[in-house]
């Protein structure tokens, strides 16, 4: 009797043991993020154990290359999956992604109290550009995670050897010095740029406006087959096609990147948080021996990029709260200064993280925080146009611009281009 008794007892031992443990999982919440491959990124997960154990929220998060990134994303909110709670957006994609209803709001969040205090949250302290970049009209629908501008960086030392004592300030001077800086039979190249579809886009637009031309005209139409824009683009292709290493024509950012750190390229023009990377002895061959300007001037002027990754909670999430306290720790001064300190990173988007006297400590680079300073400042908002069918022009308008870089005629190749276009803007 005894025996059975104690049986009974460990049974119900067993059941009340997993009653509470079933009971605990219940009460675990999990969000599920996507974000791209990043050095920002990499800094992030190290903290992620601490906003776990803070707020019981469980993270699963899953960061793969831009360009799957941006097909994994719409794909599922096209199809309105719960899959993702937040997800990774370049900014020019808010509007896009916030007219079919598939993105939630973050006002609402940040007005009620209940969800946010407002001292803490310091709304006014994200830089303006990058919050006004994740809205459409009065409504936030994304909070800015990281954000750039372009600048162009030289080797010092090959620039002293060609005797070059300045970097170019046109777009003239810019071919100029990437053929005097070509010398293709000891490895070394003049510049490199993206050239690979679907990134291209990003610095050619500087390029573009510069020249007087536009992606859209004043009706909102395709434009980039314009007189302008043809000159630019051609430009553009001659410099990675020329002087560029072998196979600039497929050039990611990070190749870019890389050709700068390897000491084989003497100019690039890209990320403004590439500097900090290019001064890592773990990582770069050139520490020390980079200079850092704007981006050269055309006829129309000078046109830095601007560009923020941003973090979105899609409509059909079914854990939006836990979703809106990742992120505003994720996008937080404090975890922005620690993840720089953690990682390479010049793309803060909070004005009181540039001022962390730790961060200024790490970075003391006055040079290179200038430039991205100066360029962020003068940046236009729709350097890359923000409107709903931004993904579709800029698929078409990056096949045809690395078209142009295989050698193709460039106004027949913009004509094509504007034209397959015309059915979305009808």
């Amino acid at each position: 009797m005894k025996k059975q008794m104690f049986s009974v007892f460990m049974l119900l031992c067993f059941l009340s043991a997993g009653l509470w443990a079933g009971a605990q999982q219940e009460d675990t919440t999990t969000i599920h993020v996507v974000t791209q491959k990043h050095p920002a990124v990499d800094a992030l997960k190290v903290f992620l154990p601490e906003f776990e154990e803070e707020t019981g929220i469980q993270v699963d998060l899953e960061d793969i290359p831009q360009d799957q990134l941006n097909d994994k994303v719409k794909l599922a909110l096209a199809s309105g999956s719960s899959e993702f709670d937040i997800v990774m957006l370049g900014h020019m994609l808010v509007p896009q992604y916030q007219k079919p209803g598939w993105l939630a709001s973050l006002t609402d969040f940040i007005e009620d109290p209940e969800y946010t205090d407002a001292e803490t949250f310091q709304k006014d302290d994200i830089l303006g550009g990058f919050f006004n970049a994740a809205a459409v009209g009065d409504q936030l629908f994304a909070m800015p995670f990281y954000g750039e501008s372009t600048m162009l960086m030289y080797n010092k030392e090959m620039f002293a050897e060609a005797g070059l004592n300045a970097p170019p300030e046109t777009m003239e001077e810019l071919r100029e010095y990437a053929e005097i800086l070509t010398d293709t039979d000891n490895g070394q190249y003049g510049i490199a740029m993206r050239g690979r579809r679907g990134i291209n886009w990003y610095p050619w637009s500087g390029f573009c406006y510069g020249f007087g031309g536009s992606w859209l005209d004043e009706n909102g139409k395709p434009a980039f087959n314009s007189p302008e824009a043809v000159a630019a683009t051609e430009l553009f292709a001659e410099l990675i096609r020329d002087y560029g290493p072998p196979g600039a024509g497929n050039f990611s950012w990070n190749d870019v990147q890389l050709s700068m750190q390897q000491g084989t390229t003497a100019m690039i023009i890209d990320a403004t948080n590439f500097g900090p990377r290019l001064e890592d002895p773990e990582e770069s061959k050139v520490v020390g021996n980079v200079g850092y300007a704007m981006v050269p001037s055309g006829k129309a002027g000078r046109f830095p990029s601007i560009y923020s990754a941003v973090l979105a909670i899609p409509e059909f999430s079914e854990e939006k709260a836990a979703a809106w306290e990742f992120l505003k720790w994720a996008t937080s001064s404090d975890i922005q200064v620690r993840s720089a300190l953690e990682e390479n990173r010049l793309d803060l988007t909070r004005i009181s993280a540039w001022n962390d006297p730790r961060f200024l400590e790490k970075y003391s680079y006055p040079e290179m925080i200038d430039v991205t300073v100066s360029s962020m400042d003068i940046a236009i908002a729709e350097y890359l146009p923000r409107v709903p069918e931004f993904g579709e022009v800029a698929d078409v308008l990056g096949v045809a611009i690395n078209e142009v870089i295989t050698g193709k005629d460039a106004q027949k190749t913009m004509d094509n281009a504007v034209k397959s276009l015309q059915d979305a803007f009808e």
